[in-house]
């Protein structure tokens, strides 16, 4: 991958009073994926919202997958499994390692990208490993 892949998401609060809404960046680079977070901006509150980011490498990614409908209006997210969940436990709205990104209109294609690259890197992992098995047993 020549190019660094990026989107924006938002995971809608998971409390009543819409406090744990999160916004932040998802980025795709060479060896590892950053996950830029933090909550959304409220009116009126005077704590400090910082940014927080999550470094991951493509093998803590078991899958992803994104849904969108045909309509302008239909919700379009990117669904990505985490295979230790504790790497994402801080999140809000994130269960069990499963991060339901919602993403605006302009990050469908590169969301798209980003799980066909994903796949590609999962199948080379997989032929490296069965390469790896046949020499150790002599073939």
């Amino acid at each position: 991958m020549d190019d660094e892949l990026s989107f924006i998401f938002d995971i809608p609060a998971v409390d009543p009073l819409g406090k744990l809404a999160v916004t932040g960046k998802f980025r795709a680079l060479e060896e590892q994926v950053i996950l830029h977070w933090k909550l959304k901006d409220r009116t009126f509150t005077q704590a400090s919202n910082s940014m927080r980011t999550i470094e991951m490498t493509y093998d803590d990614i078991e899958e992803a997958s994104v849904a969108a409908g045909w309509w302008w209006f239909s919700k379009k997210t990117l669904t990505v499994r985490i295979k230790d969940p504790r790497l994402v436990e801080e999140v809000p709205g994130v269960t069990m390692g499963k991060l339901e990104l919602e993403l605006p209109g302009n990050s469908v294609t590169p969301a798209r990208k980003f799980v066909a690259m994903l796949d590609y890197r999962m199948s080379e992992a997989a032929m490296e490993k069965r390469q790896d098995r046949l020499k150790d047993l002599g073939i």
